[in-house]
């Protein structure tokens, strides 16, 4: 039975040094949040470039996303750090999604106070995940 439990441990540890090699977590967090600074652009009206909100509000079209419904995080999955990861996500970009819709029926106002309380959170929480995976990742 030991040596079972050290063969599972020795592709556990496999698989989360494979996924450090593959993985760009700060790349993913930067851009989340470049993308929620080009959004803020459009809510203050400096950027005219057409959004559809049927496309931002998809969380599987980005990186993060492919990662997060891929095998990237396999080893991942079962720590609560990915379950906030995934629902924050999911909120991000739904959301993200929720302001355009707001913007393209001059719902200024209405896409504003999304962006600042739950976008904001969803961005916050999508952070907290990706810095607890990437301490696992890293080994602390």
């Amino acid at each position: 039975m030991a040596l079972l439990a050290g063969v599972k441990d020795f592709f556990g540890f496999d698989a989360v040094r494979a996924s450090r090699n593959d993985l760009n977590l700060l790349g993913a967090a930067e851009a989340h949040i470049l993308w929620k600074a080009r959004l803020g652009h459009h809510i203050e009206g400096n950027i005219r470039e057409p959004l559809e909100h049927v496309l931002v509000g998809q969380s599987g079209f980005c990186q993060l996303g492919c990662w997060i419904t891929g095998p990237e995080l396999e080893a991942f999955r079962d720590m609560p750090e990915f379950e906030q990861l995934k629902e924050a996500h999911r909120q991000f970009h739904q959301f993200g999604g929720l302001i355009v819709e707001k913007l393209k029926v001059g719902e200024r106002s209405a896409a504003r106070e999304i962006f600042r309380n739950e976008y904001n959170q969803a961005l916050r929480a999508i952070i907290q995940a990706l810095t607890g995976i990437n301490r696992h990742l890293h080994g602390g």
